[in-house]
């Protein structure tokens, strides 16, 4: 049983795709047009993906590679397959759990929308896609399903696009994104020319990731430290955007104009941690320059500071739980930084289970909140402070691996006390306006209910498996938590808010000013100097009338002088027509005579030649 499933690995990607196609095309051909059926396909397609992932992790030893040749351009061959081991299948099965719980939560969060179906498909293919980013071979394949993620989560985001506000926030999600998509396919392209033109091997060219660590040494040999440099810092930057770190943090809070399931589902496992996947994969290139490092490091930080203090100052939950993913990301980023890939997947599997029940758990917009959501709201807020469950060791266990760095280890400490401060807040903040009723709404129960029990399951497998001791980082997240506290209880905490909020008014006001006026400016020198300038007028008139004369005299000649031969040919053929049928036979005639001296000829050349 288990080799027929590590035979056919590769329906871990095709059947959300399957269930994309059946829903779509069977909704085109009012085929499946019942709800049921889509729903339990869906769920389906989720169940096994994760059961396929389950077991391949327990039974995989090594790498699994499985492909097929897609391009070949003369001695260039571009190979599309999978390359699963034990990092991709932990984050796909990270990624399944979190969406069938998704989706579970779906069906009566979407049970009275417009084009249900629409909402499910894309769902499946967003699984397809995150699938395929997670198993690519090698780097073009990656970038192929990075683009698509990007596409989808622009689908999902904007899936009521007959509303203005939530069509304008996909767009401005899509195209910040596009900004890292370039430089990241810049950075491929770059990559595999030098691989192309000194590795020696054709089959580097590609960028697989087997031999990435070949890859990386040869790039470092064969280029200089600048170029060398400026590709590694064009791969960290498309990661930095697709993980909304500072300063694209912006896009995630875009990303908040979609439906609650979309949010729980970006900001958990899939899209947003597609930019630490890549730098998972990348970093045998990072490791053979400290200061790469160190920028990744500082990155990571300086997000998680920022971010953190965002949260602090901001009272809209879906936001306040946005400026947290970014700086958990920031987290993870830290992690990587320090070379602890452990650390980073431990931190990364323990927040997709909290942010996802936390972001199930809100209420929408004017609802009130029962007892039982609040109460695993809570919960997860305290596991995400590091003072409970799987929050607590992530946490831990991430700042043993940087405790070794002082500043580091201090700024760590300041994030915690501030994620700690803004989420412990949150739940208060939350019911400052609504009503806690005692119904029980068993629609979002039963998702975040296994999600919390994945969160505490997931607690007794690191303390089982990983050594780590309560440090600083716990003592500051429970002083904040009684700070909290402090405040509420003099009624101070929902004064807080009112506080001027300078971080987010340089970012929304005082950037985009600054900006506005750079392009005034350019666009002064543009019109009013380099339009006025008369050698580059003259220039540009004289290149114009150079082009208008070829275009007048070449192409425009040429074309005219075929249509001139065309007609005397058509003249010269009507006056053969002579409706004379002697006149053809010896039209005819002379044809063939000149047919057959002519082969005659040739045959007598051939035979010359090889006498």
């Amino acid at each position: 049983m288990t080799d027929l499933i590590l035979d056919n690995i590769y329906l871990i990607l095709l059947l959300p795709l399957w269930i994309f196609l059946i829903i779509m095309c069977g909704r085109f051909f009012s085929v499946y047009v019942n709800k049921k059926i889509i729903h339990s396909l869906t769920l389906l397609s989720s169940f096994l993906g994760g059961l396929l992932c389950s077991v391949s992790l327990l039974k995989t030893e090594g790498i699994i590679e499985q492909s097929f040749q897609f391009i070949k351009i003369n001695d260039f061959t571009l190979a599309f397959g999978l390359h699963i081991d034990k990092t991709s299948l932990i984050i796909a099965l990270v990624l399944f759990i979190v969406s069938f719980c998704v989706q579970l939560f779906s069906i009566s969060y979407m049970k009275n929308e417009e084009k249900e179906y629409r909402f499910f498909a894309l769902l499946n293919l967003f699984n397809f896609s995150m699938a395929g980013l997670l198993f690519s071979q090698n780097m073009f394949q990656m970038y192929a399903f990075w683009e698509l993620v990007g596409v989808v989560s622009y689908l999902l985001i904007g899936f009521d696009y007959k509303k203005e506000k939530k069509s304008k926030a996909a767009k401005r999600v899509f195209i910040i994104n596009r900004i890292g998509d370039t430089a990241l396919i810049g950075a491929i392209i770059l990559t595999s020319y030098f691989m192309y033109n000194y590795a020696g091997n054709l089959s580097f060219t590609t960028l697989g990731f087997e031999d990435m660590n070949a890859i990386s040494t040869l790039l470092y040999a064969y280029t200089s430290t600048p170029q060398f440099y400026l590709i590694c810092i064009m791969f960290i930057f498309g990661a930095m955007v697709k993980s909304a770190q500072f300063p694209f943090h912006i896009w995630l809070q875009d990303a908040m104009e979609a439906k609650l399931p979309v949010s729980a589902l970006l900001h958990s496992a899939t899209m947003v941690i597609a930019g630490v996947y890549l730098l998972i994969r990348l970093l045998p290139m990072f490791m053979l320059e400290k200061p790469l490092l160190i920028i990744i490091c500082a990155i990571g930080l300086l997000s998680a500071i920022l971010c953190s203090i965002y949260a602090c100052i901001e009272t809209h939950p879906k936001k306040v739980l946005a400026y947290s993913t970014s700086a958990n990301l920031g987290l993870m980023f830290l992690a990587l930084g320090v070379l602890n890939i452990k650390a980073a997947l431990v931190f990364l599997i323990a927040h997709a289970f909290i942010k996802s029940m936390l972001f199930i758990c809100l209420p929408k917009e004017g609802e009130n909140i029962n007892y039982i959501t609040l109460a695993t709201f809570v919960i997860g807020a305290l596991s995400l402070a590091g003072l409970i469950f799987s929050g607590v060791c992530a946490k831990e266990f991430l700042y043993t691996a940087v405790e070794g760095n002082k500043i580091f280890a201090i700024l760590f400490c300041i994030n915690s006390f501030l994620t700690a401060f803004y989420i412990t807040r949150l739940p208060i903040v939350m019911i400052k306006d609504r009503e806690i009723e005692k119904s029980f709404d068993y629609s979002k129960y039963i998702p975040a209910g296994a999600l919390l029990i994945l969160n505490i399951v997931f607690y007794f497998i690191i303390r089982r498996h990983l050594t780590y001791q309560i440090a600083e980082p716990f003592w500051l997240a429970l002083t904040a938590w009684i700070v909290v506290y402090i405040l509420y209880t003099r009624n101070l905490l929902t004064r807080f808010p009112a506080a001027p909020k300078f971080i987010e008014n340089f970012s929304y006001k005082i950037v985009p000013f600054v900006y506005e006026k750079f392009a005034g400016v350019c666009s002064f020198v543009d019109t009013k100097i380099l339009g006025n300038y008369k050698p580059l007028i003259f220039a540009a008139s004289m290149g114009v009338k150079f082009s208008g004369l070829i275009e007048k005299y070449v192409m425009d000649g040429s074309v005219r002088a075929v249509t001139a031969l065309c007609k005397k040919f058509s003249a010269a053929d009507m006056k053969l027509q002579s409706k004379n049928v002697q006149s053809y036979n010896a039209y005819a005639f002379i044809i063939i005579t000149l047919i057959l001296s002519l082969v005659i000829i040739g045959y007598t050349f051939i035979l010359i030649q090889f006498k």
